[in-house]
Order: C-alpha cells, then structure tokens, then sequence
C-alpha cells in the first residue's frame, strides 16, 4: 500500500489487508508471519485475472487486475512517474518462480486518475498494454453491487505476493489469499482522519491475537479485492493504504472501484 500518511510504500499484494503487499502471505504454522499477516496459498482458479505489476528487471511490486483485453487496473502511487518502458505486466503465473508459465507483457501506456495527480486522491492507474493478456477479465460491480457487497460484516478476499511479516519483509513468490471483512465508514475513520468513505473501502481480516489481524502488506499494493456477489466474483477494491505495520491494530483501505467505473472503462476501451 502505498501513499497517504502512514503508509506510503505500495502494498503490492493482495493477499491481506490493504495497504502491504499480499494479504495471505502467512504459511502454515506458528510465528510471526502466520499471526500478523495470515493467509493460505491461492487456487489459481480463483484469481485468474490477477496480475503482477513488475519493473523491466522482472521483479514483482505491485498487484493488479485485468480489466480488458489489453488493460490491467492498479493503484496509482504503484506507477505514479514510471515510464511504462520500466513497467511489464505478468499474467498466469500465481507462482512467480515458474519463468516458464504464464506471459509476461510490456505496458503501452499508464493513466494515473488526475485527481491522484493533483490531490492524492483515487489511488487508481489503468496499464494499456501491447499484447493481449490472455486471461479473463474481472468482472467490475454496479455502484448498487458495490453497496450491497461492501456493508459492514461482508466478506470480502484480497491476493498478493506481497510482504508476510508485519514490517513488510518475507514477500512470496506463490499467491496468497485472505479472507477480510467490510467495516463501517466511522469505524474506519477513527483509524485515518484522512479516510473518505466516498472513494474508499476498508476492511479487517480476522484478529488472530490481540490488536493482530490478518492483512495485506507491502507489494499487495494494486492488487483485486473481491466480493463473492450472485453475478459473480467482483473486483470492488483496490489495495491502497493501511497502518505502518502489517495486520497490527489497524485496517486497510482499498480504492473504491465503482467510484472510478467511468474512468477505467475510459481508460480501459470498455463500452
């Protein structure tokens, strides 16, 4: 997560929480890792339209969603000033030390929404790519799904390949997922005076131990949260911002993808 005060790194993950990078990171087992950020390994089937937001170098930063043929949603403070020369996109690959799998494809252009740019607000880019992705697209909510699939109490999912220690370290190569769970707009803001309820979701994963939570942490940042609706799986959220520590005493907070329908489809050349 990145950006915002506390948090100003790109979580690019998504396993856990929201702002660090991956919010399931946790493996099996006691310690540290297991209690801060929690989480299991991904089924691939679940997250087919998840992508890697990586630097030409081919290490993994960020999170990201395909949204379109050729085009990837993620979170603007991940790309803010890249060149997309220095930015590729990774699909098919929830292992990323399988070099083998998957399709690894260079971005054509980046869009930062303009209020990112003038205000830190809408924590959004959209990456257009030069080659299909070849995976399925997420399916993006109604502004009516998104409220009925985000009160307080919902289940919500978050996946990464972010960091699965509390300061961020330990990120994993295979894709990690957590379940989290939607908190009201006041309970959010007790946590950042800064948190806007209009253009935002926060959510808390399951407290493993007291003021510990499970959590998305740094290199989530960008990646999809998700709401199990009766259309189907719908990407409500962006990974963003959360507290300096991973899973610890605060929530994450994730862009609000029905706030920013008009600009990704925009962006993204969908109808």
């Amino acid at each position: 997560m990145a950006g915002k005060g506390t948090k100003a790194v790109g979580l690019a993950l998504a396993a856990f929480g929201c702002c660090l990078a991956i919010a399931g990171g946790a493996s099996a087992g006691s310690g540290p890792t297991e209690r801060i950020v929690g989480g299991d390994v991904a089924d691939p089937a679940d997250w087919q339209f998840i992508a890697a937001v990586a630097s030409r170098s081919g290490d993994q930063f960020c999170g990201g969603s395909v949204v379109a043929e050729e085009a990837v949603v993620t979170a603007a403070h991940c790309v803010v000033g890249s060149r997309p020369r220095n930015v590729h996109v990774i699909t098919g690959r929830p292992d990323l030390a399988a070099e083998s799998d998957g399709k690894e494809i260079k971005v054509e252009e980046i869009s930062v929404h303009r209020e990112y740019l003038r205000r830190g607000r809408h924590d959004i880019a959209v990456l257009n790519l030069k080659a299909p992705a070849e995976a399925p697209a997420v399916l993006l909510p109604t502004v009516a799904e998104d409220e009925s699939e985000t009160e307080p109490g919902d289940e919500l999912r978050v996946a990464g390949w972010g960091g699965t220690t509390a300061t961020g370290g330990n990120p994993s190569d295979v894709l990690l997922d957590v379940a989290l769970f939607a908190i009201s707009d006041a309970e959010c803001s007790t946590h950042f005076s800064f948190f806007r309820p209009t253009e935002e979701v926060c959510a808390f994963g399951e407290e493993v131990s007291p003021d510990h939570y499970n959590d998305s942490c740094f290199g989530d940042s960008g990646g999809p949260l998700i709401a199990d609706a009766p259309r189907g799986a719908l990407l409500v959220g962006i990974v963003s911002y959360g507290g300096s520590k991973c899973g610890v005493k605060k929530p994450g907070v994730y862009a609000q993808v029905a706030d920013n329908l008009g600009f990704i489809e925009r962006k993204a050349g969908l109808p």
